[in-house]
């Protein structure tokens, strides 16, 4: 365990400098499609909500993670298919087509 001292000087100074570089504030989710791409808030809110996976941008480091661990096992892991990039441009043709008919 940290002292107050060491948790303070080392952990919250250190989070704030990297909190201060607007490139570790860019959105690194992969889907660029997405509704929620760059509303990071949004799209955890979300995905806490739903509770039934993780945000594209956390999935990456968990899963190897995971897989890490399974390999102690001697488990294989296979990832789930991801959602094609076509369903969002779809997404957005029938929001698109919603708002003419208003």
């Amino acid at each position: 365990m940290w002292s107050k001292e060491v948790f303070y000087n080392k952990v919250v100074k250190d989070i704030r400098d990297i909190l201060k570089n607007p490139e570790n504030l860019k959105c690194s989710c992969p889907k660029v499609n997405c509704e929620w791409h760059g509303k990071c808030q949004e799209c955890v809110a979300v995905h806490r909500y739903y509770k039934n996976h993780l945000p594209n941008c956390f999935q990456q480091f968990v899963n190897d993670k995971i897989k890490a661990i399974a390999q102690i096992g001697e488990l294989d892991v296979v990832e789930k298919e991801k959602t094609p990039p076509e369903y969002w441009d779809y997404v957005k043709e029938q929001d698109e087509k919603s708002k003419e008919q208003k």
